[in-house]
């Protein structure tokens, strides 16, 4: 009895070491250049929206850590004319890597890990 009550133990240690575990990460994206603040994108957070022919937008949610912890929504339309950006606060524009580069890194990740796989 000993002996059967160790293998099932064994055997349900072994099952559930084998089951998927959901792994949530913040994805850095750069120190914002107008708040001084470390950006994060919420890869929980990344939901499609609409599928284009030549891209798809998105809403997903940014961190933003400094002495304090803020977010913000966005939505990003991602495809081969280009993005464009809206964030919770009204903002919105084109990403490039120059003028908005937090807005860009966002969808570079977005766009690599699930637009174009």
């Amino acid at each position: 009895m000993k002996r059967l009550l160790i293998a099932v133990t064994i055997l349900f240690e072994i099952v559930f070491a084998q089951l998927p575990t959901a792994q949530a990460m913040d994805f850095y994206v750069g120190t914002s250049p107008a708040t001084g603040m470390k950006c994060y994108l919420i890869t929980e957070s990344i939901t499609e929206l609409q599928r284009y022919s030549d891209g798809g937008r998105f809403a997903a949610r940014l961190k933003m850590v400094g002495r304090t912890v803020q977010y913000l929504g966005y939505e990003l339309d991602i495809g081969t004319s280009g993005i464009m950006f809206e964030n919770s606060e009204g903002y919105s524009g084109e990403a490039t890597p120059e003028g908005t580069p937090i807005e860009w890194n966002m969808s570079q990740y977005i766009a690599e890990n699930y637009l174009w796989r």
